[in-house]
């Protein structure tokens, strides 16, 4: 009799534990969560930026898990900014995407607009240049930053357009894909020159972040 009680209290503890492992192998998605389940930010109450979200756990201080609608890359996503759902826009067969993310809060000394323009395939990275430049209307001096990622490169040019700071941004990989970003930053008008550039500053941190963080997942998504 207490060989099976031991026998019953082992298979019970299989089960139990399996379970456990199941769910944390499987983990639920923000958007699946209950709102009172999520982080208290703007990101998570944005219900359309909330679908781009992997995880309600950051991936690093104020930074959350994020993957395009495409599927095609992912990055480290600020968790007071949201994604623009009316200017959305992904492409047939997800060969495109469009996603612009800027910050919510008005009353932020610095903020950001932001728009990401991806393309599953560019036939050479000069062309992804000259593009940039003729959509700037600017000589773009791109110079390359170093990243975690291997098989793709970054590169930024930095430039200044009344009352933007802008940080524009390409990316490519040895796949022929490529994204490009432009990073628009402004501050409020009642802060004076030196108080606005200090703030600037802070937002180029996050832009960095942001761009940085960018890895191409070498898929994309059904």
């Amino acid at each position: 009799m207490r060989l099976k009680m031991v026998i019953v209290l082992i298979l019970m503890t299989l089960i139990v534990g399996g379970c456990g492992m199941n769910n944390e192998s499987n983990p639920v998605s923000p958007s699946e969560m209950n709102a009172n389940e999520l982080p208290d930010v703007p990101a998570f109450k944005d219900e359309f930026t909330r679908d781009f979200l992997q995880s309600a756990e950051p991936v690093k201080d104020e930074f959350y898990p994020f993957v395009s609608g495409s599927g095609s890359f992912t990055m480290n996503f600020p968790q007071d900014m949201k994604v623009n759902k009316r200017s959305y826009e992904i492409g047939s067969e997800n060969e495109s995407e469009f996603i612009n993310i800027s910050h919510t809060d008005e009353q932020k000394d610095g903020f950001i607009n932001q728009k990401i323009s991806y393309i599953s395939f560019m036939s050479n990275p000069e062309n992804g240049r000259e593009r940039m430049r003729s959509s700037s209307k600017r000589e773009l001096d791109f110079k390359e930053i170093e990243t975690e990622h291997t098989g793709q490169k970054l590169e930024i040019s930095e430039y200044e357009s009344d009352p933007f700071s802008v940080v524009a941004a390409f990316i490519w990989n040895d796949n022929n894909q490529g994204i490009t970003i432009f990073s628009h930053i402004d501050c409020k008008e009642d802060l004076t020159k030196e108080q606005c550039s200090t703030a600037k500053s802070s937002e180029k941190e996050t832009i960095m972040e942001m761009l940085k963080s960018i890895e191409f997942t070498g898929k994309e998504s059904e």
